[in-house]
């Protein structure tokens, strides 16, 4: 049976109302507050106060103050008048049914609050993404104008090469005619000097890329062809294909971003695929390794687990507190695929050298699984 506090202590202006409700005792933590525009509860642990209001309050503009032995109410008076007492005369009756009243208009009251705050966010959301696109379309517009820009640099000093070439050539015509004139007349053989040595120049020569290593034969050409639409369409059914990317996307920062984003939808192959292409374009990169083992790890290719993890660890030296993170995940994941191999105790190592850099829950359950599998072994023999 709960005891109710009556006669709190309260006091008005024409622009405020004070009420002062004790705790008689009782931590202010523990006290339950709701307050709308006519009523108030305070309820804690055996103790509860509530209060209808004569006239309403501006909530938004309102005050409540936990201090450490009474709770503080300052409210705001809707309109500017002394109200000269604290409740109207009311049956208990109509308490209830203006309590059921007054706590349902709150709640959606509340409610209404809430899904505006949720639409504001939605909305700012999709502004923030059609600026972003806009931005995107801005860069891509601008790399398109330097290209453009290049292009017609180039014809231009095609063209001024051409007309160079052209005046060189008529005047050489005409230094013909006028010594073909000069040996008719004159009659005299004269004989034509011997042109200098050429230049020597050096010819750059590029290799037409093939996929296979045997030489390309005319007779299997179709099958390799065949071949290569096969494997390019496995690839891009996995969600990532190199060919597709755009010539500024030829990044390793912008694979490795892809790739994270791969591994966080679990589309492991097609991390594999971005991971291992980021590669070949900077082998010296070592959170690709990192990345490249997580989602080997998580395929089942504990061996390749292992190459990019040791790959990762000789990158990432000096060891530097910058680092510490990076190492410890490739300690752990060396570990738990040396387990999954069958090498328990180097596993073992592994693991407890990763949590010595950086405790992880997920490693420390592995490392007990494997001393579990260890002790197994060991009764068995």
């Amino acid at each position: 049976m709960p005891i109710i506090i009556k006669d709190p202590d309260w006091s008005e202006t024409e622009n405020m109302v004070c009420i002062k409700v004790p705790l008689r005792g009782i931590h202010h933590s523990k006290t339950d507050i709701f307050y709308s525009e006519l009523y108030i509860k305070v309820s804690f642990e055996q103790y509860f106060f509530e209060v209808f209001l004569l006239h309403p309050i501006k909530i938004k503009e309102s005050k409540c103050t936990l201090a450490t032995n009474h709770v503080l109410f300052e409210l705001i008076k809707c309109q500017t008048q002394m109200w000269e007492k604290l409740e109207p005369e009311i049956s208990k009756s109509e308490k209830q049914e203006l309590k059921k009243r007054y706590i349902e208009e709150e709640h959606q009251r509340l409610q209404k609050e809430r899904e505006e705050l949720k639409n504001k966010k939605a909305e700012l959301k999709r502004l923030a993404v059609r600026e972003q696109m806009a931005l995107d379309a801005k860069q891509r517009e601008t790399i398109e104008n330097i290209k453009q820009d290049e292009k017609a640099n180039a014809l231009k000093e095609m063209d001024i090469c051409k007309d160079s070439q052209k005046s060189k050539i008529k005047q050489k015509a005409k230094h013909i005619c006028r010594k073909n004139v000069e040996h008719q007349t004159s009659k005299i053989h004269v004989a034509s000097p011997i042109p200098p040595p050429r230049c020597s120049k050096t010819l750059n020569v590029t290799f037409t890329p093939r996929e296979f290593p045997t030489p390309c034969r005319e007779s299997r050409l179709e099958e390799e062809n065949e071949w290569l639409q096969k494997q390019a369409e496995a690839r891009r059914s996995v969600g990532f294909i190199s060919e597709d990317l755009r010539p500024e996307e030829h990044n390793p920062q912008f694979l490795k971003s892809k790739g994270d984003e791969f591994l966080r939808s679990r589309n492991y192959m097609a991390a594999v695929s971005a991971f291992s292409f980021g590669i070949q374009l900077n082998n010296k990169f070592a959170d690709l390794y990192v990345g490249r083992a997580e989602a080997h790890l998580a395929l089942g290719n504990y061996n390749k687990t292992v190459q990019d993890c040791s790959s990762a660890l000789d990158l990432m030296k000096p060891e530097v507190p910058s680092n510490l993170r990076e190492r410890a995940f490739c300690l752990g994941r060396r570990g738990t695929a040396l387990v999954n191999l069958g090498f328990v105790k180097q596993g073992i190592d592994e693991l407890k050298a990763s949590l010595t850099l950086l405790p992880n829950e997920d490693f420390s359950c592995k490392l007990n699984d494997a001393l579990e599998k260890l002790d197994e072994d060991n009764n068995d023999t």
